[in-house]
Parts: structure tokens; sequence; C-alpha cells
């Protein structure tokens, strides 16, 4: 299984276009924003718990990222009613079907309430699912300025991402010293789609730069409170 979720690790990054997507959100002849939101969704957060499974197998909380991020995926294909990015979202259902064939526990252990991480999540939590429904909207309406990736439009990827980002911000609430590395993850995205947005004003899913900032402080509220809560614990 270590194996096979190496593989599924560089899939995302290579033919799942991860890496590539990230490589061009710095050229405003592409739609940087929707470019960044599938690079960060794949390459931040469904990649790493793949690389993480192939170190340590018997990981929980690498199978939960995944999970969310693979139910994000089924939602956003639901509300952008489009059968292409449940197609995607299948796949990464399947991958992680097969590697919990192998037994790995998917128990997080009792909860232990972060109430920092807590009050994050509920500050990110209206914006962010207003961000995604805008998304989906938009790949329901089929705009001129969208993304194709493998069939997928990007927009819906777009709002999965921000989807994930939420959904993993309150599991790390309740259970912060397992899901640190998810936080880690939840913060690069968010602070570079801030960064992206406040680089390249008026691309299609980007934010007012108001907004780019908040995202950005967001971002870093995130990776702080995490960060500190691991510190407490440890010491």
């Amino acid at each position: 299984m270590r194996c096979l979720a190496g593989v599924y690790a560089l899939l995302w990054l290579l033919p799942g276009f991860a890496v590539i997507d990230l490589t061009v959100t710095w050229d405003s002849s592409w739609p940087v924003m929707l470019e960044a939101g599938w690079g960060l969704l794949f390459g931040a957060l469904v990649a790493p718990p793949f690389a993480a499974l192939a170190v340590v197998p018997d990981f929980p909380a690498a199978l939960v990222q995944l999970a969310t991020a693979c139910t994000s995926i089924a939602l956003a294909a639901a509300f952008s009613l489009s059968w292409e990015t449940a197609v995607l979202g299948a796949v990464l259902a399947a991958q992680l079907l097969t590697i919990t064939l192998g037994g790995p526990r998917w128990s997080l252990g009792p909860p232990q309430l972060s109430w920092p991480l807590l009050v994050v999540a509920v500050v990110g939590s209206v914006p962010w699912i207003a961000y995604a429904f805008r998304m989906f909207a938009a790949d329901r309406a089929s705009r001129p300025d969208r993304d194709i990736t493998l069939g997928v439009d990007h927009y819906s990827v777009q709002g999965a991402l921000a989807l994930t980002m939420v959904a993993l911000t309150y599991l790390a609430a309740v259970w912060p010293g397992r899901l640190w590395a998810a936080m880690l993850g939840v913060a690069v995205s968010a602070a570079y789609l801030g960064i992206v947005s406040l680089a390249h004003p008026g691309t299609a899913a980007g934010f007012g730069a108001g907004w780019s900032w908040t995202v950005i402080a967001w971002a870093v509220a995130v990776a702080v409170t995490a960060s500190i809560g691991r510190i407490r614990r440890r010491a």
C-alpha cells in the first residue's frame, strides 16, 4: 500500500496537473486564480496525505484529510451539476478505497477541542462557503472565462477547495493534535490564493483587494493558531 499511495501522490502532482497549474499562476495570459485553485487542492491538500501514507501507512489524519477533499469534490459536482467533476471525485474515492483495503486505522482518537481554532473556522465559514457557491454558479453558467482540465471546469474545483479548507479547519478544531499538518496545507492554500488575487486584480474567481488581504490574514490566523496549539501540547 505504501507504493500505491506514493504513486497516487505523483499522479495528482504531475498527470493530475497540480504542479503544472501552479507554475502558470504568475502568467497573466492564464486564468491564474483558477489555475491556483486546481493546483492547491490537488498539490497541497490531496497529494501530501497520499505521500504521508507512503511513509506511514497507519496515518488516520491523512485518510480523514483525503475523505474530506473527496466529499467536497462530490458536493461541488452536485451543486455545479457537473458529471465531469463527479468522475474526478470518483477517481479520488477509488484511490482512497484501495488504500483503506489494507486496513489502516481511521480513528483520530478522543476529541481535544481547540477553541481558538474553532473561532478561526467559524470566522472563515460564511465567506468561504459563499465563495464556493459563487464558483458553483459560475460552473453552471459555463462562463467564457472558465478553464478546463481533464474535462473538468475549474470553477467547480475552486469551490471544492473552499469547502475543503473550511471542513478541515473545523475538523482540526476538534482534533488539533492530529490534523496539524492539514492546517499547514490550508494556510498555504488560502495565503497563496490571496497573494495571487492581489497580484492579478480582476482575474476570474479573484477577490477584491480588501478580501485578498482578509484571506491572507485568515491564512496567517490558521497557521499561528494551529502552531501555538501544537507547541503548547508538546510543552
